[in-house]
Parts: C-alpha cells; structure tokens; sequence
C-alpha cells in the first residue's frame, strides 16, 4: 500500500468511526428536537465528513491506476436515509 492509499484508508476509518458519533447525536437530536448545540454537532459532523470524502475522491483519482477498494455503504447512501439525515439538520 503506497502513501495514497494509507490516507484513503485513514480517512475511511475515520469516517467510519465518525459515523457511530452521528449516531448517538441524532440519537440525541430525537430524544430533545429542539436541543441547538446537538443540532450544532450534526452539522459539524456532517460538514467534516462531506469535506472527508470529497478528500478521499481527490486521493483515489490521483491513484496511478492500480487497484483499490473503497467501502460503500449503500444503505446510507439510499434516498430515505439520505432525506431522513437532512431533515434533522
């Protein structure tokens, strides 16, 4: 694994752990809707792992063409969960 892909696969781990953290925020956000510093978390949380992953894309297309696997989640991927996470920010 060169360079590139260390990075790819730090910051995957990172988002992944990342995404236990939103959990238990928006675990949160339903026990108190109205709880601004939670809501404040989310879109922190949100925002660094958009930024994340923009990064990782970056990285992956500067591969020089060897194989590479990024993890995909599709079920956070899939429309409801996605209208379902933005209806909380």
């Amino acid at each position: 694994m060169d360079r590139s892909e260390s990075l790819i696969a730090a910051r995957i781990y990172f988002l992944e752990r990342m995404s236990s953290a939103a959990d238990n925020a928006e675990d949160e956000l339903r026990a108190s809707p109205m709880d601004a510093a939670t809501v404040r978390k989310l879109e922190a949380l949100y925002t660094l792992a958009d930024e994340t992953w923009e990064r990782i894309q970056a990285l992956h297309a500067r591969l020089s063409g060897g194989p590479s696997i990024i993890y995909f989640n599709r079920r956070l991927a899939e429309p409801a969960a996605k209208a379902w996470r933005q209806a909380l920010v």
